[in-house]
């Protein structure tokens, strides 16, 4: 996506985080995240955000990670939180260097399309404990589609994640993937024949993968292992 793009998905998600976690009690739990309340959930995302703004503005990862409120309200917290990250992640910087997780991706742009997706998958839940998720816009699933295959898988996947090289396909209106997972290797096979074929909107895929989605709300034909070992892939290194 275009870095102003991601850059007012950023702002619209942190929004709407924000109201959702408003409009219900602070220990009421979170559906996509067992164990959690949203007063947790919040404090997490709150904390995340401060962690990056403090990556970016000091230039390297920060030995230590503000995540407690200090007896402040935890929304008026993360509102904060979340004004200073998008007051740093300047979408006409994205293309400057930045202190990063990733290798092959050493940019400001990185954070930005990163921050996006993860206040993204949260407000999907925040708006869950409160009974009214709204699925994620199509264009943004679509590059959280490409971000947990790419970028997780790619940096992470672990040496147990492959299921005999088979080749399953992630298909979504507009656009398609098929890859097959090796030991530390995500391998796009385009022309493969797919053991398995996962289909529906952009945002219930991006979803699944995030695990806030059930297999059920999607399309699945040919072999559910295959499947299952993918979004298994995904648990582990997200």
């Amino acid at each position: 996506m275009d870095p102003h793009a991601l850059a007012g998905a950023l702002r619209t998600e942190a929004t709407a985080l924000a109201v959702a976690a408003d409009l219900v009690p602070p220990d009421r739990p979170v559906p996509g995240c067992p164990g959690m309340t949203v007063a947790d959930l919040v404090q997490h995302v709150g904390s995340v955000h401060r962690l990056v703004t403090r990556w970016v503005t000091r230039g390297s990862r920060p030995r230590e990670w503000p995540r407690d409120p200090g007896g402040a309200d935890p929304v008026d917290w993360y509102r904060i939180g979340a004004a200073s990250l998008i007051a740093v992640l300047d979408p006409a910087r994205a293309v400057e260097p930045a202190a990063t997780w990733c290798p092959w991706d050493r940019t400001l742009g990185f954070w930005l399309r990163r921050m996006a997706h993860e206040t993204a998958v949260h407000r999907v839940d925040a708006q869950a404990a409160a009974g009214l998720a709204a699925p994620l816009d199509h264009a943004l699933a679509v590059d959280g589609i490409e971000e947990v295959l790419r970028l997780w898988l790619g940096c992470h996947l672990p040496p147990a994640a492959h299921r005999d090289g088979l080749a399953i396909t992630l298909r979504v209106p507009g656009r398609e993937w098929t890859v097959a997972l090796h030991e530390h290797v995500v391998d796009f096979c385009a022309t493969a024949d797919p053991a398995a074929v996962v289909s529906g909107s952009a945002s219930a895929v991006d979803l699944w993968l995030w695990g806030r989605v059930p297999e059920s709300e999607l399309s699945v034909e040919g072999d559910r292992s295959v499947v299952r070992a993918l979004r298994a892939a995904v648990a582990g290194v997200t």
